[in-house]
């Protein structure tokens, strides 16, 4: 459980960093730069869970499919609403769940939160 959790803080930490590179850098003190809205966004994912794989592959595996959704919000929100978006938090938990059957599923649910510039056409909307 410890190694899961490590390697959780471990993509949180890759992600936060990888926001670093982008074109506006935030500030560590927590605040919102000029112009910029704090957006959060939920995501819930099932997986079905595979008796013959290890437990700890299955949930990097969720965990994965969950981050690389979330390293996608920012562009989704670029193409539609902002000028610019940086991911400033992202957080998740898996569970698993077995049914009558035996059969089972991983859940992975997350949350991204992101500091996001509105295009000037959607300034009037907030």
């Amino acid at each position: 459980m410890i190694a899961i959790r490590f390697c959780a803080a471990v993509a949180v930490l890759t992600l936060a960093a990888s926001g670093a590179f982008g074109q506006t850098a935030l500030p560590r003190n927590g605040m919102m730069p000029e112009g910029y809205v704090s957006v959060q966004s939920s995501i819930s994912l099932s997986l079905p869970f595979d008796q013959s794989a290890p437990l700890d592959e299955q949930v990097q595996k969720a965990q994965k499919s969950l981050y690389d959704i979330a390293s996608r919000n920012c562009s989704v929100v670029v193409e539609t609403i902002a000028e610019d978006c940086k991911i400033t938090g992202v957080t998740n938990n898996v569970d698993m769940q077995r049914g009558n059957n035996r059969d089972g599923f991983l859940s992975v649910r997350g949350q991204i939160n992101m500091a996001i510039k509105l295009k000037a056409s959607m300034q009037g909307l907030k």
